[in-house]
């Protein structure tokens, strides 16, 4: 009976430290140096899985025509992890995606950091360090294109380029609430767009965003 009751109090153990924990961050972003044609990412959040440190997103963007936008596609994504300096040995969260496509010759790399410091999430050997405050850069761009159709008429879609300066905010009553009710990253990612609803945005059925303005021209 003790061994059985021991190798219980095992299992349960250890499907404690299994268990996923979330970390939520809102985001900003300004255009920031030279560009062209770009008008890019407005808002959005951040979700960190603290098993898998996988990073996936939602984010905002605002269309002339339909207003504010939201995107589920995991356009920003990547991998969250922690790194120590080596004069200070300050620890630092690092959240950054290797340069990745919205579509075809589109090209987008992103990475904030900041100091950690701000407390844990999830358990064991899948703690993550809190970063209050994670700043950094978004550099995207994208080819323009010509073409012209049976009728003979041309089309001239303008590419852009610029960068954005990004910062993500930990959102601490977001996360506890996410974490309380044991969510999985999908579904906090499902109970953020369904925030952003309740503010007026609308989801975004195509694959990923583009600039905007990205000017269209027909000639005949």
């Amino acid at each position: 009976m003790k061994k059985l009751l021991l190798l219980a109090l095992a299992a349960v153990c250890l499907v404690f430290v299994a268990r996923a924990e979330v970390l939520i961050y809102d985001l900003s972003f300004n255009t920031a140096g030279p560009s062209v044609n770009y008008s890019f990412l407005e808002g959005g959040y951040l979700v960190v899985d603290s098993n898998s440190k996988a990073v996936t997103s939602i984010v905002t963007q605002t269309d002339p025509q339909t207003g504010l936008l939201y995107y589920t596609t995991g356009l920003l994504s990547g991998t969250y992890m922690e790194l120590a300096d080596e004069g200070s040995n300050q620890e630092y969260a690092v959240v950054n995606s290797a340069s990745g496509s919205g579509g075809t010759g589109d090209t987008i790399s992103f990475q904030v950091l900041g100091k950690t410091g701000g407390g844990t999430v999830g358990t064991g050997t899948n703690s993550l360090g809190i970063a209050r405050k994670l700043k950094g850069y978004l550099n995207a761009s994208a080819p323009g294109s010509v073409s012209t159709d049976t009728n003979n008429i041309t089309t001239i879609t303008y590419g852009f380029a610029g960068s954005s300066k990004v910062g993500a905010n930990y959102q601490s009553d977001l996360t506890k609430d996410a974490n309380n009710q044991k969510l999985s990253a999908a579904t906090t990612l499902t109970n953020l767009a369904a925030i952003l609803q309740n503010r007026g945005a609308l989801p975004q059925p195509t694959a990923s965003p583009t600039a905007t303005p990205l000017p269209t021209a027909t000639t005949p």
